[in-house]
């Protein structure tokens, strides 16, 4: 874990699931998940060895980042081992993932719409235009 640390960090990768756009402590959030996804670890033998991984990560993380960059875990960091504890399929995470944020961005669309604001995001698609799809199948 420590190597694959280390080359991340060397290769300039970010962590997945470390860092916050808003909190520049340790997100209250993980602070819940965090002893949560132990607890159900205990009680799941599938769970232990993720849940042991991810601890060593995050102390790896914190000690090199969190003083320095303010870089803690975020709240999707512990739920995957927890949604993992709970028998949810790894190809439903994302879809639970956006689902939990679907009334935050509803609410903030509203927002813009009551002041008449255009939202502009602030990045550019670099990727590839007019490309044919491909069925999965295909693929």
């Amino acid at each position: 874990m420590k190597e694959w640390y280390n080359t991340a960090r060397s290769s300039g990768r970010k962590v997945p699931g470390f860092g916050h756009r808003v909190y520049r402590t340790y997100d209250p959030r993980a602070r819940v998940l965090g002893p949560l996804a132990g607890m159900m670890a205990e009680s799941n033998p599938n769970c232990d060895k993720m849940y042991s991984i991810a601890k060593r990560l995050e102390e790896e993380v914190v000690s090199d980042l969190g003083m320095e960059k303010k870089i803690f875990p975020n709240v999707d960091y512990y739920s995957g081992i927890v949604y993992h504890a709970m028998g949810v399929p790894g190809d439903l995470y994302t879809v639970l993932f956006a689902v939990s944020r679907v009334a935050g961005w509803t609410a903030r669309v509203m927002e813009y719409l009551e002041n008449n604001r255009i939202f502009r995001p602030r990045s550019l698609y670099v990727g590839e235009f007019d490309r044919e799809y491909v069925p999965l199948e295909n693929r």
